[in-house]
């Protein structure tokens, strides 16, 4: 990963349905995400976190609640933006929301990618 951002465009009390809509744009090496982040008593800021295995081309993506905000205590929703640039596309790209108590919700993208050897 070389950068990434996410943006809160809505939060509050309540709670809505978990949603993660990823898409990936293979010309500009990024995975783009809409989504919905609910059902935790966290609150704080939005913040992504990635693990990469090398043997498998694999990157999980996972978009966190940093708990360090005082809120009124309630069940938060937080709908959101992100991006996140890769120096080069992987073959898997898995996508999960966390909150600090468990895991929410994970999908999965397989991007098929011509591989082409330059010649000797």
């Amino acid at each position: 990963m070389t950068d990434r951002g996410v943006d809160a465009l809505d939060r509050g009390c309540g709670d809505k349905q978990n949603e993660i809509s990823p898409r990936y744009d293979e010309s500009a090496d990024q995975l783009h995400l809409e989504g919905v982040l609910s059902g935790t008593t966290a609150c704080g800021p939005l913040d992504i976190t990635y693990a990469y295995n090398q043997e498998s081309d694999r990157v999980i993506v996972e978009v966190i609640l940093l708990n360090d905000n005082e809120c009124e205590s309630c069940t938060r929703y937080y709908e959101y933006d992100a991006t996140v640039s890769f120096r080069k596309t992987p073959d898997i790209v898995a996508v999960a929301h966390s909150a600090p108590e468990d895991v929410m919700e994970m999908r999965a993208l397989v991007i098929e990618e011509e591989t082409t050897t330059a010649p000797a």
